[in-house]
């Protein structure tokens, strides 16, 4: 029901960008499956799981027509002291699905904050230091795929 709930909610809203942390990481996924028409990208922090090899190629030319941006920490190779895959097991998850989707003809930027120049990031980007840093990130990425939030 959530999944159906988020892109009816980004409809009715005339468009939204759906983003999640953690284990709501694939949510916009299965909305944008369901129904993608208000959903004006997809932001992605640190999930539990792209679902790389659980979607059909019909899904993922339906998430091939949305912008994506996914957004891991500094700390691949830590221990995540949870049973289950490591950080860079779900990193390397989210990489096979970029590159299925991005064959599809989509446009999905997957990128660590290291490789983004801002360091001393835990699970919880929205609550470290250097949290503004992280919300200028995204911000900047949506302006660029989706417009200015002041236009």
């Amino acid at each position: 029901p959530i999944w159906k709930a988020l892109s009816t909610l980004a409809r009715q809203l005339d468009g939204a960008v759906l983003l999640t942390h953690s284990q709501s990481g694939p949510y916009p996924l299965e909305s944008a499956i369901i129904d993608a028409r208000g959903i004006r990208a997809i932001v992605m922090v640190e999930p539990g799981t792209c679902n790389a090899t659980v979607h059909a190629d019909e899904e993922i030319a339906i998430l091939a027509k949305t912008p994506i941006l996914i957004l891991f920490g500094d700390y691949l190779s830590s221990d995540t002291r949870l049973p289950g895959p490591s950080w860079k097991d779900r990193f390397d998850d989210c990489e096979v699905f970029k590159r299925r989707v991005d064959a599809a003809g989509g446009d999905v930027r997957l990128l660590t904050t290291v490789e983004a120049g801002v360091r001393g990031n835990s699970h919880m980007l929205m609550m470290d230091r250097n949290n503004l840093q992280i919300a200028d990130l995204i911000l900047s990425w949506i302006d660029a795929k989706v417009g200015s939030r002041d236009s």
